[in-house]
């Protein structure tokens, strides 16, 4: 098999185990392409690649994600942290899931994700894709800003608060969640949208369908825009970050060694709270 090893350059165990991993694959025959996730051009070679085995936690697989997601390469997440919803086995059990990869005794599951579009003064300055959220916050200055959101080019409510969270049903058990966002399950294409501690102002999450578009207006400064967590960028008053689902979408390769979302839920999340 043509399989992609990425590693996090910032996490020691991460390279320590795809080094080698390299190594071993290598001597049993192969193709192996080693991908450091701090790159910001991806190599030409992943494309073509039968798995993209990611060592690290959702972190690590969240960057993944947006760096492969688009060459139609499925992931194999190997859990090295702590949480692991989008990891889908062990180092110890790694083995036996890539015999199974190699036996096509597996599964792709396909997860939706968001392409985020930033305008300025009519003029496109920036785009990415993110698979758990999109947020837009306000940035040093301890105080919450306003931000205006458009339906499909329809006005719909201009926000006081910290910020707004745009999620997939991925990242709905992460930061949309911890605000009070609803748990929606992977298989989901809707979009969710989570205002970060509002003031005075409409408080609830909203779901929204697949198809919809969300415009959300920087109506303050300093504010920020962040993808999944990890990329981030200085918003001015007047920029407009559109929010759509994405056509790329993040494929996961899913052995007999995967748990059950529902029982990964049960076990991460609602056990807590108990």
């Amino acid at each position: 098999m043509k399989i992609v090893l990425a590693s996090r350059p910032d996490w020691p165990a991460s390279v320590d185990v795809a080094k080698k991993t390299a190594v071993r694959l290598r001597l049993s025959g192969h193709e192996i392409v080693e991908l450091p996730l701090d790159a910001r051009a991806v190599p030409q070679e992943v494309a073509g690649a039968d798995v993209a085995c990611v060592f690290g936690g959702d972190g690590t697989v969240l960057r993944a994600a947006r760096a492969v997601a688009p060459l139609n390469v499925p992931i194999l997440g190997v859990n090295l942290g702590r949480l692991g919803f989008l990891t889908a086995t062990t180092l110890d059990q790694f083995d036996a899931a890539l015999a199974d990869i190699a036996a096509g005794r597996f599964e792709v599951e396909v997860r939706a994700m968001l392409d985020a579009r930033a305008v300025r003064n009519q003029n496109e300055f920036g785009r990415a894709i993110a698979l758990n959220d999109v947020v837009v916050a306000r940035g040093a200055r301890v105080r919450s800003i306003h931000i205006g959101v458009r339906v499909d080019g329809q006005p719909l409510i201009v926000y006081w608060a910290d910020g707004i969270i745009v999620a997939t049903a991925t990242g709905s058990t992460a930061y949309g969640f911890s605000v009070g966002g609803p748990l929606i399950l992977p298989a989901s294409r809707s979009l969710t949208m989570v205002p970060i501690a509002p003031h005075l102002s409409f408080g609830n999450a909203v779901v929204f369908d697949p198809e919809q578009e969300l415009d959300l207006e920087v109506q303050d400064e300093p504010a920020i825009l962040s993808l999944d967590g990890q990329e981030e960028h200085e918003l001015k008053k007047g920029d407009h970050i559109s929010v759509k689902r994405a056509e790329t979408v993040a494929r996961f390769a899913r052995t007999a060694h995967a748990r059950p979302f529902v029982e990964l839920l049960r076990e991460k999340i609602l056990k807590e709270l108990r």
